[in-house]
């Protein structure tokens, strides 16, 4: 995203959302899905109450209940926690049929703005007017319009606000390019790859050896993640909005898309991409069993040894003669780069009963605001219990130096049933710390995450932020996946991508083009 263009938006956002949207409540019940529309002067209010409020809570995480996480941040707040334990993988699902079944949560992470956008339609949500989140979290708003404006476009719905975008600092910095150095050693390649025509030669020797050289992350499960470091090597991040000779359009519909598509089924006809592509099944897996070269979808750390989670770590468990190495993302004939969020992650939403309840929502603001912007906050439930749960690498550097997290609670899975965060800048009730706050405390993670950082991000943050988006978005996105994959693998001819266009556009995309450049042209004003 160009430089002009976040200091625009960020400027234009603030000042479209506190004039156009209002202090008003609903008066209609949290069940009624015409409440968004009967809309009162004020919010209703209730007598305080006798003891802590209690406040139910759904995040996309297999918590323990009363777990340590819990028990945090009901002492600290005065609070009762009711959680909602759903699986990160089974979310999205359980919260639409949790939440079409009438049991709305006082607070939740919704992941994406289509689906905040369906809630509200739908009168689930509570609107949470931009003053009142100026007033209630100061210090947070001020760090979203710094670091991710785009997040106010995520919690949009029909000129009102329906949440709080979370954090999400390592968007900043794209996935890293990994190879297996020493399979590339094994098959007489010894420069690691840094253009598309040398890796084709990589591919080649690889698959001599029995090793394929690419493949890619599940596309139904991370529909960004098909080949991401491979289109912008071509001029394009499908399906990111873009500028394109001032106008705003699809990176899916692009030509350069074409080209893209035609060496990658050039690739699979020659055996250099994994089959299990089209599934992205066991794709870590292969990669650290030496049956696949090149990972799209590596992080800052996985050269550290030290670290038990690292691929280098992990690898050098079945061969440990394995070398992994951080690697220049591919250059082609129209750049380099890879896919990134932005700074912004997903939404705080809160249920539609809260309008009626404003202390309970101002207390779950003032529980984010005090959480995600201190240092407290970030090693009471980032990290734990000093000496127990996490530890400097060094004493006398502090940070500097860098922080591990100690066995047996340093298994990220264990640490979420526990309650807390990754170490990083996660965790999992009041999900990312801000990237102030990560930065400190991870300075040689950011170090490292700066390396061979180029992150392309899409114009409005997240793809689906258009008014249109719930009507149309996830069957374009299905339709991308299953051209792309046609394609690739050859059951389509690359010429099947000009039909893909046409439908694209026919389906919805030239409605949602419309609307994107509508938007854009607002926030430039």
């Amino acid at each position: 995203m160009k430089k002009v263009f976040v200091k625009t938006i960020s400027v234009g956002v603030s000042a479209l959302f506190l004039s156009s949207i209002a202090l008003t409540g609903c008066g209609n019940s949290a069940d009624t899905p015409s409440a968004s529309s009967q809309a009162s002067t004020k919010p209703a209010t209730s007598a305080a109450p006798a003891g802590p409020l209690t406040i139910s809570w759904m995040v996309p995480q297999l918590t323990e209940e009363n777990s340590y996480g819990q028990k945090y941040l009901e002492e600290k707040f005065n609070i009762k926690i009711k959680p909602y334990m759903i699986a990160a993988a089974d979310y999205a699902q359980k919260q639409q049929v949790t939440l079409g079944g009438g049991d709305i949560p006082d607070v939740m992470m919704v992941l994406d703005p289509v689906s905040l956008q369906k809630y509200a339609s739908q009168g689930l949500l509570a609107e949470v007017p931009v003053d009142t989140i100026a007033k209630t979290m100061p210090k947070y708003k001020a760090a979203l319009d710094k670091d991710a404006p785009q997040a106010w476009f995520y919690s949009l719905f029909s000129g009102k606000n329906y949440g709080v975008t979370t954090f999400y600092p390592s968007g900043r910095f794209n996935a890293k390019a990994e190879w297996r150095t020493d399979l590339l050693k094994k098959a007489g390649i010894d420069k690691i790859p840094a253009t598309i025509d040398e890796m084709t030669v990589a591919f080649e020797a690889l698959k001599k050896i029995g090793v394929y050289g690419i493949s890619s992350g599940a596309p139904g499960n991370q529909w960004f993640g098909l080949f991401k470091q491979i289109f912008p090597a071509y001029g394009v991040t499908p399906p990111q909005w873009m500028l394109k000779d001032g106008k705003v359009v699809s990176g899916a519909v692009q030509p350069e898309v074409k080209a893209a598509l035609t060496t990658l089924a050039d690739w699979y006809k020659k055996g250099y991409v994994d089959p299990d592509f089209v599934t992205g099944k066991d794709y870590k897996e292969k990669f650290i069993a030496g049956k696949l070269a090149y990972y799209d979808y590596g992080g800052a750390l996985d050269t550290d040894e030290s670290n038990a989670s690292s691929m280098i770590s992990l690898a050098k468990k079945t061969n440990p003669e394995a070398k992994v190495e951080i690697a220049p993302l591919p250059k082609g004939p129209g750049g380099q780069g890879d896919w990134a969020w932005g700074a912004a992650g997903n939404i705080i939403a809160f249920g539609k009963q809260l309008e009626k309840q404003p202390e309970k929502m101002k207390k779950i603001m003032e529980i984010l605001e005090v959480v995600n912007m201190s240092d407290q906050g970030f090693t009471d439930l980032g990290l734990g219990k000093q000496g127990t749960d996490w530890d400097f690498k060094d004493a006398a550097k502090k940070q500097e130096g860098g922080i591990k997290l100690l066995a047996p609670n340093d298994n990220l899975d264990k640490r979420y049933g526990m309650g807390l965060g990754d170490g990083a800048s996660f965790n999992p009730f009041t999900r990312q710390f801000a990237a102030e706050i990560t930065d400190k405390w991870n300075p040689v993670v950011v170090e490292k995450s700066q390396q061979f950082n180029m992150p392309k991000v899409d114009l409005f943050g997240k793809p689906d932020v258009m008014p249109s988006s719930s009507k149309y978005w996830a069957d374009l996105l299905k339709l991308k996946n299953e051209t792309f994959i046609s394609i690739v693998s050859g059951a389509k001819p690359v010429s099947a991508f000009d039909d893909f266009v046409k439908q694209w556009n026919t389906q919805g995309g030239e409605q949602l083009a419309k609307e994107a450049n509508e938007m854009y042209a607002q926030v430039k004003k």
